[in-house]
């Protein structure tokens, strides 16, 4: 999910991957699985909720997806796939009681990130292409 306020800063959050085979901490988007009853669409309003406690009727369409493997430290290796869908909202400051009770150890900060900061940030975050995915979405371009 590419979360925007209104100053086109997106929120990110500082992520714990331990279950990881290469365990990894980086600011990512929120999001998360889809339930097999859901689409997309339904998987992004209910993560959002979820993580953030910001509610929103629609995502429309997406704008980017991706698709890989993670590996896992007991060698289970699953394939993934995401979509991303932008969503503009004024600035709020997201709340953790929706978290399931792995978050509350794999999630360490949540914040608002200017695009400009991104670009020179030595912390890690992911895709590594998301400055430019989420310049083009507020360009009006979507890169899907």
């Amino acid at each position: 999910m590419l979360l925007f306020d209104e100053h086109e800063r997106l929120l990110l959050m500082k992520t714990a991957s331990p279950r990881l085979a290469v365990p990894v901490i980086r600011w990512i988007t929120p999001g998360g699985g889809v339930d097999d009853h859901e689409s997309h669409q339904e998987g992004a309003i209910r993560e959002l909720f979820e993580e953030t406690g910001l509610r929103v009727a629609e995502v429309g369409e997406p704008v980017w997806s991706v698709s890989g493997e993670s590996r896992f430290s007991d060698g289970h290796v699953q394939t993934t796939y995401a979509e991303f869908f932008a969503v503009h909202t004024q600035a709020f400051e997201p709340v953790d009681h929706n978290w399931m009770p792995d978050e509350f150890s794999d999630i360490h900060d949540v914040r608002w990130w200017r695009l400009d900061d991104l670009r020179v940030t030595e912390e890690p975050f992911g895709p590594l292409n998301l400055v430019d995915l989420a310049l083009g979405v507020l360009d009006g371009r979507h890169t899907k």
